[in-house]
């Protein structure tokens, strides 16, 4: 019998289509995405003190600076938002953000090994790191919700709307842009891996020219126009729109993010989709 002539249960080719994604073979492996995100989780804090709780330390420890530095020395406004509420509810949208970027940007270079002895479709492995990343960002919104109830208890007004049912739209668009720049940044990193400790530096300076630890509000008018710029700026005022009932939000803002966001996704699967076949030789 020859060799052409045999069944296969399942056969491997190359992909030649950039343009090519098999989903019914993710959906599959999916017990393969769960176990890299217990992985991840696990070996990100194997033999620490605190384990996951750190999830909840950073997040309270960077909105108490922030109420230190830009509440009460830079004394900058917050629409009338508790500034407790506004700058955790910044401080987390960013988290989630930027984490998700940089892990994605990462995604190649950290599962080399794993890459280079099995096959298994790489895609699940950028997913699973979503997956990750939103398991802590729920962490982190589990530990905002009785904050955020207590000022609603208080009779706080404009602090709750109906708007709050598209916060689950708001983090996927929040993750669709962190994972297509990720992806892009992670084909790029193949070669120049120097890009890699620069996008950390990066998004350190990023951070302050988009709206996380202050609202776009506070922007002088002259300048405004290049925050808007930023696609990024609108996910920050669009999350504390559907918590506070505020920010400066408009249709053609959210439009130009959301195809921005678009744009990124699609660029980086097809980036990272052509790199598949000779990744593993270049790193």
């Amino acid at each position: 019998m020859n060799f052409d002539d045999q069944k296969w249960d399942t056969v491997i080719k190359a992909k030649h289509d950039p343009f090519s994604f098999d989903i019914r073979q993710i959906i599959e492996y999916r017990d393969l995405i769960f176990l890299f995100v217990k992985r991840d989780m696990a070996i990100a804090y194997k033999q620490t003190l605190l384990g996951p709780l750190w999830y909840l330390i950073q997040p309270i420890c960077t909105t108490i600076m922030c109420l230190i530095v830009f509440q009460n020395v830079a004394n900058i406004g917050t629409e009338g938002i508790p500034p407790v509420l506004f700058y955790f509810a910044g401080t987390i949208s960013w988290t989630f953000f930027g984490n998700l970027l940089t892990n994605e940007a990462r995604v190649l270079s950290a599962n080399k090994e794993i890459f280079g002895k099995v096959y298994f479709p790489r895609l699940t492995v950028p997913i699973s790191v979503f997956c990750g990343e939103l398991i802590k960002l729920i962490i982190q919104l589990v530990l905002f919700a009785p904050i955020y109830a207590r000022y609603i208890i208080n009779g706080h007004p404009n602090i709750i709307s109906i708007k709050l049912l598209l916060l689950p739209v708001i983090i996927l668009w929040t993750g669709i842009m962190a994972v297509g720049l990720g992806l892009i940044v992670s084909s790029i990193t193949i070669r120049y891996r120097d890009l890699t400790k620069a996008l950390s530096y990066f998004l350190s300076l990023f951070m302050y020219v988009t709206p996380v630890v202050y609202p776009l509000s506070e922007v002088s008018e002259n300048y405004r126009i290049f925050f808007k710029l930023n696609p990024v700026s609108a996910l920050m005022e669009c999350f504390r729109w559907v918590c506070f009932h505020t920010g400066t939000v408009s249709l053609r803002s959210v439009s130009y993010s959301i195809g921005c966001s678009i744009v990124f996704l699609t660029a980086g699967l097809i980036l990272f989709n052509r790199n598949e076949k000779t990744f593993i030789d270049v790193i």
